[in-house]
């Protein structure tokens, strides 16, 4: 029995316009994140089994979660010197962290649990608001912290929120979600300011001509290519395909609606934890202010960044960053900006591997984004899991 599975190996590859950094001045630095999301986890061309996980989240796996709130935890600092003897009022909790639930959900931690069923996992994600105090009685740098623990409900049986399906075989058609976020640092020098850095996530310009915002992620085009080489060379198969990224989606990324079609973009807008994969620019005395997981396979050079977190925590100072612009604080819808994309490639026949090969302009620099996928032929049938990639318990061959 041939299994059907989808293989991704990303490779992105981001050209930055480096500049040097000069001593006493203002330093900038840019990253670039390319999300892609494929309409399958599995491309078979013949009969298979196939189980899904359910998708939006919030119509099945966020059923079986509450959100738990302790706190506020509070810690001080002196305010320059002394104080820290008697805390202020709490501030009014600031809520978790939108889109919290939905990218927990779909973390491979939690689409495994739901598949071999038990005990599910939980999650905290902590949110702090800073109060000062210049005077006693309540002198010095106060934060209080909050913690929000997704908490399941209790435990579950093997296969929920996983819906199962038969196939009779042909051809397949490979569809890709995306979106892409850029993200931009500011060490400003002298001025008699209250702030020296800033982050900010928008992706837009005014025209020229009439003044209105227009998308700086241009000229985006994707290819299907295929290797008969084990990937030392490619050849183009279908496209290239222009993409449309001239509609930029502000507050955050987009998400399906409740029973919608795959990259219907209708749902909530929500945060999304920036992690830069295609590279970085600008002053390198600045790049470990940016948000990567780096890694050695391009296209991240090796140095130090900073975690990856939600853009509202990166903007408002929060979880070790260092922005102190207050006029960022909480300010997703004004600073924080994604560019959607869309791409099709119907009615591939042969088995065989491929990969999308997107290219682009995002902020004047060049940007390649490289996904790999396998398509197998399936024979007499295979089974599939499509959200865990690697069950720890059986797998069931049929649908029940």
């Amino acid at each position: 029995m041939a299994l059907g599975f989808l293989a991704l190996a990303v490779g992105l590859v981001f050209v930055p316009k480096v500049r040097a950094a000069s001593g006493g001045s203002s330093q900038t630095a840019q990253s670039i994140m390319v999300n892609m999301t494929p309409n399958s986890s599995a491309f078979e061309i013949g009969g298979s089994t196939t189980w899904t996980y359910t998708h939006p989240v919030r119509t099945c796996a966020a059923d079986h979660y509450t959100t738990v709130v302790t706190g506020p935890d509070v810690t001080c600092s002196p305010y320059p010197s002394g104080g820290c003897t008697s805390a202020p009022t709490p501030p009014p909790a600031p809520g978790d962290t939108n889109g919290h639930l939905n990218q927990f959900l779909n973390s491979q931690t939690a689409k495994c649990a739901f598949f071999c069923g038990g005990t599910l996992p939980s999650d905290t994600n902590d949110r702090s608001v800073n109060v000062n105090n210049s005077h006693d009685p309540n002198k010095g740098h106060w934060t209080f912290t909050w913690h929000y623990t997704l908490t399941p409900t209790g435990p579950v049986d093997p296969q929920t929120c996983y819906t199962c399906a038969g196939t009779g075989g042909g051809p397949v058609d490979v569809q890709f979600c995306g979106f892409i976020a850029g993200e931009s640092f500011l060490s400003k020098a002298g001025g008699n300011t209250t702030w020296n850095k800033k982050y900010s996530f928008t992706l837009t310009d005014p025209d020229p001509i009439t003044g209105l915002p227009v998308s700086r992620v241009t000229n985006v085009q994707a290819t299907l290519q295929m290797s008969t080489d084990g990937g030392n060379n490619w050849f183009d198969v279908q496209g290239p395909v222009s993409l449309d990224t001239s509609t930029i989606v502000h507050c955050g990324r987009p998400t399906d609606s409740v029973g919608g079609t795959f990259c219907d973009g209708l749902g909530p807008v929500v945060d999304y934890i920036y992690d830069a994969n295609a590279g970085v620019g600008g002053n390198s005395a600045v790049f470990n202010y940016l948000h990567s997981t780096g890694g050695p396979n391009p296209p991240m050079p090796v140095g130090s960044y900073l975690t990856p977190d939600y853009t509202d925590n990166i903007m408002s100072g929060l979880n070790g960053s260092p922005d102190n612009f207050a006029g960022n604080d909480h300010s997703l819808c004004n600073y924080s900006d994604t560019a959607p994309f869309f791409v099709d490639f119907p009615g591939i026949s042969e088995a065989g591997m491929y990969r999308v090969h997107v290219t682009g302009i995002v902020k004047g620099n060049s940007a390649v984004a490289d996904q790999q996928f396998d398509v197998t032929s399936g024979g007499g049938g295979g089974v599939t899991v499509n959200g865990c990639n690697s069950p720890s318990c059986t797998i069931p061959d049929s649908c029940p």
